[in-house]
């Protein structure tokens, strides 16, 4: 798998880049202008847009979990590029929500850019990015119903951004806070439901 040194920054200004072009960007350019980079900047940035504006659309949490999760499976199963269905290349987005989301990903992405670097890397080799893409697969199955939820999503999303930065980074020590990470997802989302469930009984 292609290896990236800090190039998390790099990763956020092309998708600023590319959504210059014109007033509505599509997923496509978006997926493409990442392709390149391989699988940890994907998995890293990605879900991180969803904690900035864009996030708030409705449906957007769901769409992302879907392109997520078809690069996952790539990821699984040995391809070296990305792959999306046309119907999903072509969803539109106005460019001017993107270049804020990312614009608001900056200082983010150069503050991790400064502190990450490789440790414990036999917890990021080869049977640990089988095991966080079966993980984050799982994750992402969660997303659609949590959407329900008011920011539900955003604690998948940011457990996978966690694993995309153990990749890219081949930090060992953010896998395994990934792997504790999913749980606490997990049991946050269930704990949400049981919440909107006997609020929804109460009388």
């Amino acid at each position: 798998m292609r290896e990236e040194k800090g190039a998390l920054t790099d990763v956020v200004d092309e998708l600023k880049k590319v959504s210059q072009r014109e007033d509505r960007v599509e997923v496509g350019q978006l997926i493409d202008a990442l392709d390149h980079r391989g699988y940890g900047p994907a998995l890293a940035v990605l879900p991180l847009i969803e904690l900035t504006p864009i996030g708030g659309i409705p449906g957007f949490p769901t769409l992302l979990a879907f392109t997520l999760a078809i690069i996952t499976i790539r990821l699984l199963m040995g391809y070296e590029h990305f792959w999306a269905p046309g119907w999903l290349r072509r969803r539109r987005l106005k460019s001017q929500r993107v270049i804020k989301s990312v614009e608001w990903l900056k200082p983010v992405s150069l503050r991790i850019d400064a502190k990450l670097h490789e440790r414990l890397s036999r917890f990021a080799g080869p049977t640990a990015r089988r095991a966080a893409c079966v993980v984050i697969l799982g994750l992402l199955l969660t997303v659609p119903p949590l959407e329900l939820i008011p920011f539900a999503t955003s604690g998948p999303m940011i457990v996978i951004s966690i694993f995309g930065l153990g990749l890219l980074y081949r930090d060992g020590l953010l896998m395994l806070l990934g792997f504790i990470g999913a749980v606490v997802a997990v049991a946050w989302g269930l704990s949400g439901f049981s919440t909107s469930g006997s609020g929804g009984f109460s009388t």
